[in-house]
């Protein structure tokens, strides 16, 4: 195990682990919701090039959405659950955790979707978002309502 002090005050380490998911889980979020709009619309090549062209280290033309995706496929509870504790910890320090709780709310957003059309994914086995996205999007109904503009309820939209 490799342990690297933070600081000599209790909760730095721990407001370092929370701050960083943020980012992290909230890209996860962000390219569920984005990737899965654009396939959707026919047009994640040009978003992911896009992408790759504003973020040219970060593998966007690559491994990367398969990546990100998968990590929710696989954990998006937890990782849902986690997002709740960083929001709380925002709360603690007087900030409105916004992009926290919308993560959460993403996060567990696909996994429902999948346990809903008892899609699995398994750990070390080949992984394709856009699989994902498909089979979800396959038996996305056009009776279903789409989310009301101004809406912030995502129990309200099924993609």
């Amino acid at each position: 195990m490799n342990v690297t002090p933070i600081s000599d005050r209790i909760g730095v380490a721990s407001a370092v682990k929370m701050c960083r998911s943020v980012i992290i889980k909230g890209i996860e979020a962000l390219a569920v919701e984005s990737l899965f709009a654009a396939r959707r619309y026919g047009a994640e090549k040009e978003v992911l090039a896009s992408l790759a062209a504003t973020y040219p280290h970060m593998g966007w033309d690559g491994p990367l959405p398969d990546y990100v995706i998968s990590r929710v496929a696989e954990h998006g509870r937890r990782r849902a659950a986690e997002m709740r504790e960083a929001a709380e910890t925002l709360w603690d320090i007087g900030l409105e955790p916004l992009t926290a709780v919308a993560t959460a709310e993403r996060q567990d957003w696909l996994v429902q979707e999948m346990a809903e059309r008892k899609i699995s994914v398994r750990p070390g086995e080949p992984f394709s978002w856009q699989q994902l996205a498909d089979a979800i999007g396959k038996q996305f109904s056009t009776e279903e309502k789409p989310l009301a503009r101004g809406s912030t309820s995502s129990t309200d939209f099924s993609l």
